[in-house]
């Protein structure tokens, strides 16, 4: 599941897009951040799809070596630990996960050579070599290897990571989270707990009474911001001194206007925790200087809005 602090990144991400590129439409700009983190999932199964790409790949060697000229004793007696490996069995033969794999039509062909060459260095690798010569293996020391695999060779992989971007301009920088969540599923992956075989959904559902379920949050910061980007200008502006508006970035005013939504339309979170994942999000997204502006201006806003009593939360500590 993505966490609210990622879920607060892409609602950011969406609404600059929205801000900068002169979009009117609303619906259009929610359909966007939506697709967004739908489009996530996808990446999620592209990157399984990579792992077991690996796999064949490493079949296919062992048959070509198998059909040389003169082959070796190792060439016809293979160790086939890696490519017998259970768990990539049971993902390769997972519903779950082939008819997602097969629904994004996922070819690699034109990466045959980096594969190749990823392949030689798992070769080269001492974890490999001390799991295909260790002999006997329990399903989770089989796991644990596949897991250490997938870290060290596919989730992070630069040249996988460019042909994730040519599919689209976000995985790039997706693809790192994607990948620890491939990461953290892998590690908890075993064919007798069917609830732990299929992928788990991104956005979690309502935990209780007054707790909106993600999608609901996502589209409700999104829209609560973009219908009252004018209002929060004055709001703002108001507290501005020796700046003129025009000459603040563009991502810290749009940092500003989330947390100002979420401080006066969530009225379940608090305004500290609001604030600091806003000023977190000033670190990752702005300047240097960002964090520092985003803390200063927001405290004086909400000072005056708690004065004019227009903060209202519900529940004890919540202000």
């Amino acid at each position: 599941m993505l966490s609210r602090h990622i879920i607060r990144s892409k609602t950011l991400q969406a609404v600059y897009s929205y801000v900068v590129g002169g979009n009117t439409d609303l619906e259009k700009g929610r359909r966007a951040l939506v697709d967004s983190v739908d489009d996530m999932r996808d990446l999620i199964f592209i990157q399984i799809s990579a792992l077991l790409e690996l796999r064949d790949i490493a079949e296919r060697k062992i048959e070509e070596n198998r059909h040389k000229h003169v082959p070796t004793k190792e060439d016809i007696n293979p160790n086939l630990t890696f490519v017998q490996n259970p768990l990539l069995m049971h993902l390769r033969d997972n519903a779950h996960v082939q008819n997602a794999i097969n629904g994004l039509r996922v070819n690699w062909a034109d990466m045959n050579d980096i594969f190749r060459k990823i392949y030689k260095e798992v070769l080269d690798w001492s974890e490999y070599q001390n799991y295909t010569n260790k002999g006997e293996h329990d399903y989770a020391s089989h796991r644990q290897f596949i897991v250490k695999l997938f870290k060290k060779f596919i989730a992070f992989d630069s040249n996988l990571r460019d042909r994730y971007e040519e599919k689209n301009i976000h995985w790039g920088d997706d693809s790192v989270l994607t990948g620890l969540m491939v990461h953290a599923w892998l590690k908890s992956y075993d064919p007798e707990k069917e609830s732990t075989t299929v992928f788990p959904a991104l956005l979690k559902p309502s935990e209780g009474i007054g707790d909106d379920d993600d999608r609901t949050f996502m589209i409700k910061l999104f829209d609560k911001t973009i219908l009252n980007l004018s209002a929060y200008d004055d709001l703002i502006e108001k507290h501005l001194k020796n700046w003129d508006i025009e000459r603040i970035i563009v991502i810290d005013m749009l940092v500003i206007k989330l947390a100002l939504t979420e401080i006066i339309h969530f009225d379940n979170i608090p305004v500290r925790a609001s604030m600091n994942e806003y000023i977190e999000l000033s670190k990752e997204f702005g300047t240097l200087k960002s964090n520092s502006f985003v803390n200063g201006l927001l405290d004086k806003i909400i000072s005056d809005l708690k004065a004019e009593g227009k903060i209202k939360k519900s529940g004890r500590g919540l202000v």
